[in-house]
């Protein structure tokens, strides 16, 4: 079978021109959908003084003023388009805050046209593959989402999640197979390419529901999802950023059911735009550079400084606190919490390591310091690792 052969879509090799007709379609259509089925959209239009004839072309994107992440968790339902108690799943982010990207009477979706169909086939995916699913089903949309999005393109999914990884290497042994998805830690997936030559490559998505781009067998970069308008702009200025230079990722997508117009999600990415051999064209993202905002990734999941906060502000004995995310020997991610105590109380780190694992849905690993170790001003939340 020829894993590298093909295209997914003629939208994947458009020329300059083609592609800047295609994503004026997808603005218009994205514009409309917000406008009709958006109280939180079309009131940002309103207050932009737009209405949809007023975004005719591409350029017109500039016009619409940018979402932030932090307003997106603010409105109802996460900025669906329906209520909640006609969804088909209802997920949880911290907060906590709900939010669901479908119906329950939505149409099956057409086999290989879903969003990430297009990143399964350039990653190698086929039909009739067997896919292991090691990404978590519990309260988060990365099982079920992944897990949709591979039936639909038709492969049989083991919906194994991230836990008992002794019956995961019996089911290894003995079911024939042919496609993993979960995230880079849990298999030690850099190692594993080297150790054995497997084809391992990324998507690069969110629990926004945004999935903006995707390797190739190539693996020279993340093509930017075709169907989707990307744009990476200066965080301050709102600005296009060249390639080479870092940018925060601001995506406008057409999803009926879950659109974003103009959605920054803080991630700072860095583009290349030299052709590439798979024939697929436009820029690709060459590296993820960090994060605009306060928040940082941890193990899969965005952490805010304010929800740790939340969780010391209940223990008066916690005078001063600093978390620190940085990778270790095995290249996973340490989360740490350091607090500094005005007083001792019995059992008081055990229970603040609970209370973050019930809020934040991360185990740190919480130590007392002596007074003074925080520095007056220190970052709350210290990202150590590096993005090169």
């Amino acid at each position: 079978m020829d894993r590298k052969a093909g295209l997914s879509s003629d939208s994947e090799a458009l020329d300059d021109d083609a592609r800047r007709a295609h994503q004026t379609e997808l603005l218009r259509k994205t514009v409309e959908v917000c406008w009709e089925s958006s109280d939180f959209y079309r009131g940002k239009l309103e207050q932009a003084g737009l209405k949809p004839d007023d975004i005719r072309d591409i350029d017109d994107l500039t016009r619409i003023p940018v979402t932030m992440k932090k307003e997106a968790m603010t409105a109802r339902a996460g900025l669906g388009t329906f209520p909640l108690h006609e969804a088909k799943r209802i997920f949880v982010s911290p907060g906590p805050h709900f939010y669901a990207a479908q119906r329950r009477d939505d149409p099956p979706p057409v086999r290989g046209q879903t969003p990430l169909a297009y990143a399964f086939h350039a990653m190698g995916f086929r039909e009739n593959d067997i896919v292991l699913n090691t990404f978590s089903y519990h309260l988060t949309p990365g099982g079920f989402g992944l897990e949709d999005q591979l039936i639909a393109m038709g492969c049989a999914v083991v919906p194994a999640g991230p836990q008992n990884t002794e019956v995961q290497v019996e089911i290894l042994a003995k079911l024939p197979v042919t496609g993993y998805v979960g995230t880079p830690t849990f298999l030690k997936l850099p190692e594993l390419q080297e150790r054995t030559g497997a084809m391992v490559r990324q998507i690069y998505g969110s629990a926004d529901g945004l999935y903006p781009a995707y390797e190739c067998w190539a693996a020279m970069g993340m093509h930017l999802h075709p169907d989707q308008v990307i744009e990476v702009l200066d965080p301050e200025t709102r600005a296009p950023v060249p390639a080479g230079e870092p940018g925060e990722v601001v995506a406008t997508v057409p999803n009926p059911n879950r659109p974003l117009l103009r959605f920054a999600n803080a991630d700072l990415v860095v583009l290349r735009d030299d052709p590439c051999p798979c024939g697929r064209t436009g820029s690709r993202i060459a590296r993820v550079a960090g994060r605009a905002d306060e928040s940082t990734k941890v193990r899969g999941m965005f952490v805010y400084p304010d929800q740790i906060a939340e969780v010391m502000a209940r223990h008066p004995e916690v005078q001063r606190w600093q978390a620190v995310v940085e990778k270790n020997a095995q290249g996973t991610d340490d989360f740490r919490v350091a607090v500094e105590l005005g007083s001792e109380a019995a059992g008081l780190l055990d229970k603040i390591t609970q209370e973050l694992r019930d809020h934040v849905r991360l185990r740190a690993d919480v130590d007392a310091v002596a007074p003074g170790t925080i520095a007056e001003g220190a970052k709350r939340l210290d990202d150590r690792r590096s993005y090169e």
